[in-house]
């Protein structure tokens, strides 16, 4: 099984207005994440994130889809530790809904 892209593109908005981005490269086996590459904001962010969008980028550029994701589920990916679950989803054709669904019912219980 082949990922369906060769990397994931990510970007940040804080609500300040900085913006961020990074990549997220998939790993040699089936729903792993190899490398997650450090966010370069372009100022630094003095506030919570409040959007966060994904794309996967194959060979011949993007595939199409763009995730969304508004404050909320941000956090709770980032608090739970489930970003890297997240990011091998979309890259590996899992469901990264599922993945935060389960960060927010993480988020309830704490």
């Amino acid at each position: 099984m082949k990922p369906r892209g060769t990397r994931l593109a990510c970007s940040l908005r804080s609500q300040d207005n900085c913006h961020g981005a990074f990549d997220v490269h998939p790993g040699a086996q089936p729903g792993t994440v190899a490398q997650v590459d450090p966010i370069v904001w372009d100022q630094p962010p003095q506030q919570a994130v409040v959007e966060a969008t994904f794309t996967v980028i194959g060979d011949f550029g993007m595939t199409g889809q763009v995730i969304v994701l508004k404050e909320d589920q941000w956090r709770a990916l980032a608090e739970t530790k489930l970003d890297k679950f997240f990011y091998a989803a979309l890259l590996w054709g899992k469901s990264p809904f599922q993945v935060i669904e389960d960060a927010k019912l993480m988020m309830r219980r704490v």
